[in-house]
């Protein structure tokens, strides 16, 4: 039978047909007799033609796997929020059959795709709802079923979760102003189902932040499976190193003992175009394939295009030299300026690393290398 998991709580509701529901009066879970009950609730999840379905009233707020929706159709293990509880909806065992001799072989080659692919064929014939877990790459909404306590923040691109197989090992952020605390909260949370887990890696976190998160990491009870925080190209804090030191008494522990040295503010880079459409006016990229970038750098608006310029605090879109390169995007940006990201519009922050491909204007991808 489905069922309805409060994820904060662990307790479960299995419910039949129609389904449950959130009324209008009240924000208790209850049980509703007829589909004529919709109209009273506030969000619903109910039986319709032998399908599942979310149903939201107008007005009213539900993330489905960390994305605003107004309802519909259900899948084993998506993760609703509707800001008092965090669900997650099983209509089958989830994530599903695995086979331990795939496990094993996944797990200890985790950069090979090729041994997803075949766990993945062998998942579908067998009707296994970890198939969308193994497909390259990992959709969003799969993601934020993993990492359901920062499912908004997986949905937003700022955070990524990387599969070995069917288990996630390893953990993205790429929020320069990330709430450390919050964060290190949110991923004990989800712990119990990611226990492959192994490195958490920043994208334009500072240098201080970044040993400030490996010693909350490091002293998390739920993430000692956690082996290192990887600080973008600047190298890695070893967790163990953290909790080896982390007997020292309160009044004498300081994070700076605990961190090891690090280049410094981010040496100078070269924005490579990587494919351009021929069409996209930008200068001065299209006279040629890279340019070095030692300094904060702009995207300022130029015709149907844009020109890179010296740091302008007023441009729409900027690259900042800070300890790791980062990609920022105002909220009135051009719709001709609009970066993308893995396909997705970007707005706000984003912690850019070496050889990761983006699309600084439509129609022009670029990456940053290390300068020649």
């Amino acid at each position: 039978m489905p069922r309805l998991v409060d994820l904060s709580a662990g307790t479960a509701s299995t419910f039949g047909a129609p389904g449950f529901g959130c009324t209008l009066e009240g924000e208790q879970l209850e049980p509703f007799a007829s589909l004529h009950t919709l109209k009273d609730m506030l969000w619903a999840v109910y039986e319709q033609d032998g399908a599942w379905r979310l149903h939201v009233s107008s007005g009213f707020e539900v993330r489905l796997n960390g994305r605003v929706t107004g309802g519909g159709a259900l899948q084993t293990g998506d993760v609703l929020d509707g800001g008092q509880q965090v669900l997650r909806f099983v209509d089958a065992e989830w994530p599903g059959a695995r086979l331990a001799r795939l496990d094993a072989q996944t797990l200890a080659s985790a950069e090979d795709d090729s041994l997803a692919l075949v766990y993945r064929d062998w998942a579908l014939e067998h009707g296994a709802p970890i198939a969308e877990a193994l497909r390259r790459p990992v959709p969003r909404a799969e993601q934020a079923r993993h990492l359901f306590a920062l499912a908004r923040q997986v949905a937003s691109g700022v955070i990524d979760a990387h599969f070995a197989g069917p288990f996630v090992r390893r953990v993205v952020v790429r929020d320069p102003d990330l709430e450390l605390t919050g964060f290190v909260d949110a991923l004990s949370r989800c712990a119990p189902g990611t226990p492959h887990l192994h490195v958490v890696r920043t994208v334009g976190l500072s240098n201080d932040d970044g040993a400030q998160l490996a010693l909350l990491l490091a002293r998390a009870p739920a993430l000692v499976g956690l082996i290192s925080l990887e600080a973008g190209h600047r190298g890695a804090w070893t967790l163990a190193d953290f909790r080896d030191a982390d007997v020292l008494e309160a009044a004498t522990r300081r994070v700076a003992t605990l961190s090891s040295p690090r280049e410094g503010p981010a040496r100078p880079v070269m924005l490579e175009v990587v494919e351009w459409d021929g069409w996209t006016p930008v200068e001065p990229l299209t006279r040629q394939r890279w340019l070095v970038l030692e300094a904060d750098t702009s995207l300022v608006p130029l015709d149907d295009g844009g020109v890179l310029s010296a740091f302008d605090a007023s441009a729409p879109v900027s690259l900042l030299r800070r300890d790791d390169w980062v990609l920022q995007v105002q909220p009135s940006v051009p719709k001709n300026l609009q970066p993308s990201w893995s396909g997705e519009p970007l707005f706000g922050k984003r912690g850019v690393g070496l050889d990761e491909v983006f699309e600084l204007i439509p129609g022009l991808r670029c990456r940053l290398r290390p300068a020649r």
